[in-house]
């Protein structure tokens, strides 16, 4: 018996929501990233011209032609670079930190990619306002170790000053060869700065632990589920989900079927320090707790509306269940924890979240030379 409903029942909306965003990785060079909560891999159709006049290209082309001609260090004037300052200005008039212009280089240096590892540090970072800061970092991963925390600003990566820079910007600096150092300084939450190196590794995507990552009980210096009294807890079960990516579904499933977790009395899902991440991963998770009702509603930028809704027959429909979440819990985790909450299928124990409401939609761009 299948544990979840099949393809077939899923409304057209839910099916487009699937389109494999490796697509897009395959075709575009270029590539416009729109409204960055979690990953959406709905990224099927561009939209409808809003119907104002078009950009007056020929008038960059003049004040190009005019810089060429008149401007001193024309070493500077490069059509690349020009070209790059131009989209990037464009860009930064939305004066939106979730909306982002990603290059080939980009692509290269693994922003878009879905393997099940990557050569890093092992943490997420997003923009807020002009900085770019550390959401969260993973498990016993290279930054974990040498003391890079969640809120922690970048300011420099090996020397080289971080301001202005986007989340691309930076991702690129930090990643590299697994063995090699990357030296990146921060500001930590307490207002002293430092210089860290750290050394680059081969980082697992696993986003699904059995065992709490951080502390439960605050001021605590252990992991371990116990009660008030420290007495071990074995009739709750406990999930953490670090993030949302390709394989987490499954990789869930496999956990939440086992003995401890369908003969407990409770579960305490932990979504602390969870950025987000794909949304079909979000929405297939919720479908598993609930028997019905709304998931997620989306409106696009022409009003239309798209509702995901839950379906019976999910395998921890009946389990109460409490949400852990902090302020580095975003977008996706966000959206799983406020769908079970609306549908009286969950409470929420922690701190204020992060605070995101966009779906991240992937529009590959024609190339230029």
């Amino acid at each position: 018996m299948d544990i979840a409903p099949s393809l077939a029942e899923r409304s057209r909306g839910e099916r487009v929501a699937r389109t494999a965003v490796v697509t897009f990785v395959a075709l575009a060079l270029l590539t416009l990233v729109f409204g960055l909560g979690w990953a959406a891999k709905d990224a099927a159709g561009g939209g409808t011209s809003s119907g104002s006049a078009p950009i007056n290209g020929k008038l960059l082309d003049e004040i190009y032609s005019v810089l060429k001609n008149n401007y001193v260090d024309k070493s500077q004037l490069t059509p690349d670079k020009i070209q790059a300052a131009a989209i990037q200005g464009i860009i930064s008039s939305l004066n939106d930190p979730h909306t982002s212009y990603l290059t080939q280089a980009d692509l290269n240096a693994g922003e878009l990619d879905l393997n099940s590892t990557y050569e890093g540090i092992g943490a997420s970072v997003s923009q807020q306002g002009s900085d770019v800061v550390i959401v969260s970092t993973f498990r016993d991963s290279p930054a974990e170790k040498a003391g890079i925390k969640a809120g922690d600003v970048i300011l420099a990566v090996d020397g080289q000053s971080a301001a202005g820079w986007s989340t691309q910007q930076v991702v690129t600096h930090i990643r590299g060869k697994s063995g090699t150092s990357v030296s990146i300084k921060v500001r930590h939450g307490d207002g002293t700065e430092a210089t860290l190196s750290v050394q680059r590794a081969d980082i697992p995507k696993q986003s699904v632990f059995t065992e709490p990552q951080v502390p439960i009980l605050p001021g605590s210096s252990s992991t371990a589920l116990v009660d008030k009294d420290g007495k071990p807890i074995t009739d709750l079960a406990y999930v953490n989900i670090s993030q949302f990516q390709e394989d987490t579904y499954d990789a869930l499933m496999k956990v939440l079927q086992e003995p401890a977790y369908t003969n407990a009395k409770g579960l305490l899902l932990d979504m602390r320090g969870n950025p987000g991440g794909l949304l079909d991963q979000v929405v297939k998770i919720a479908d598993e707790f609930l028997n019905g009702g709304t998931i997620l509603t989306e409106k696009d930028a022409n009003g239309k509306e798209t509702t995901w809704t839950a379906h019976p027959g999910g395998i921890m429909t009946k389990i109460p269940i409490v949400i852990l979440m902090d302020k580095s819990s975003a977008s996706g985790a966000e959206v799983l924890a406020g769908a079970l909450r609306d549908n009286g299928r969950a409470q929420i124990v922690g701190t204020n979240s992060f605070g995101k409401g966009t779906v991240n939609q992937l529009m590959p761009l024609s190339r230029w030379i």
